[in-house]
């Protein structure tokens, strides 16, 4: 399994879109996020971080799934229209089958699933840095 200094290492220079409506569990991943990379953008719904996603480029975007205004599975839909290559990252405490077959089919590219489980997340986080430096 992937560690901490190798996420570091991978995560250097990777733009991310952090979208998270909880304020504490944003804080705190914001927190965990903020040892492995420069550059996080935060939104705090799905309408706000679309509207940071069309002027800006991000190399992954992490998004919850349920959030008022515009959920993460919307969120999806639009990113993917304007870039059908952006890698997403969904969190959420739902991982029934037809919510994840619905979400992959959109174009979701990783989920991680809550409470968070910190070696899966870091492991998720380096995969996705992986594959973003493959597509850049």
């Amino acid at each position: 399994m992937t560690g901490a200094k190798e996420l570091r290492e991978t995560a250097k220079d990777i733009r991310l879109l952090y979208v998270e409506d909880d304020k504490k569990l944003r804080e705190d991943t914001l927190r965990l996020l903020s040892n492995f990379f420069q550059d996080v953008t935060v939104a705090v719904n799905g309408k706000e971080a679309f509207e940071k996603y069309k002027p800006e480029t991000y190399d992954i975007v992490i998004s919850d799934l349920i959030m008022p205004l515009m959920s993460g599975r919307e969120l999806t839909k639009q990113i993917k229209a304007l870039n059908q290559g952006q890698i997403i990252i969904i969190l959420s405490a739902h991982d029934e089958a037809a919510i994840v077959n619905e979400l992959k089919e959109a174009g979701v590219d990783f989920f991680i699933f809550k409470p968070l489980e910190i070696n899966q997340f870091i492991s998720t986080l380096h995969d996705a840095c992986q594959m973003a430096r493959k597509n850049s």
